[in-house]
């Protein structure tokens, strides 16, 4: 069994590096060509199931290879993105050096600071658990198409990794990451945020 694991395309918010979160944004002109030379590159794949965040962004970002290959998408409240709470649609920047100075205020890691409204990291990982046991009991080579910080969490549980890992992981819009499910049920990471398959677009047009 594969597992596929695939970023949303391209928003208006990722170019401007604000924090999505919950918001429901839809893909830009670049996120749509993106989501397209997505679904060309996964027809030569024998994935059976799609999983994917309910949100807009990772719906059209899988639609192509939907439509192309007759496969309904499986839409997952639980694979969206951390809200951000009130602080959503804040430059990243900005956030990051709240929530490290919140962290340092309260004596706790990072992980564990939660905006005003919020989830914290930590939330997100024990969120994931029921995907992660899904995934694990699945045969069919599958897609999951979620977001960059819930993707680094998901990885990080699939490879057992504990809170820490996700800081080692940036997924790039429509960036494929694969992992083969071993006999003993432990994951291998085969490939990590290939985006080849979006070479000629980035040729044409920077991606932010």
């Amino acid at each position: 069994m594969r597992l596929y694991l695939v970023r949303h395309g391209q928003t208006a918010w990722n170019s401007t590096n604000r924090a999505q979160g919950h918001t429901d944004i839809d893909l830009d002109e670049t996120g749509l060509e993106q989501a397209a030379l997505l679904g060309e590159e996964l027809k030569g794949t024998d994935i059976q199931r799609i999983l994917a965040s309910d949100l807009a962004r990772c719906i059209q970002t899988v639609a192509p290879f939907a439509d192309a290959s007759g496969l309904a998408i499986e839409t997952r409240k639980d694979l969206r993105e951390r809200t951000f709470g009130k602080m959503e649609g804040s430059d990243f920047s900005k956030l990051h050096s709240w929530m490290r100075s919140e962290a340092q205020r309260l004596g706790i890691p990072d992980w564990q600071v939660r905006p005003p409204g919020g989830e914290s990291m930590e939330d997100v990982w024990h969120r994931l658990a029921v995907v992660d046991e899904a995934v694990r009991a699945e045969t069919a080579d599958t897609l999951v198409v979620s977001h960059g910080g819930a993707l680094a969490q998901f990885l990080s549980r699939l490879l057992l990794g504990s809170h820490e890992t996700p800081r080692s992981f940036r997924f790039s819009n429509c960036g494929i990451t694969v992992l083969a499910k071993r006999p003993d049920g432990a994951f291998l990471l085969e490939d990590f945020n290939k985006t080849r398959h979006l070479e000629a677009l980035i040729a044409v047009r920077p991606v932010s």
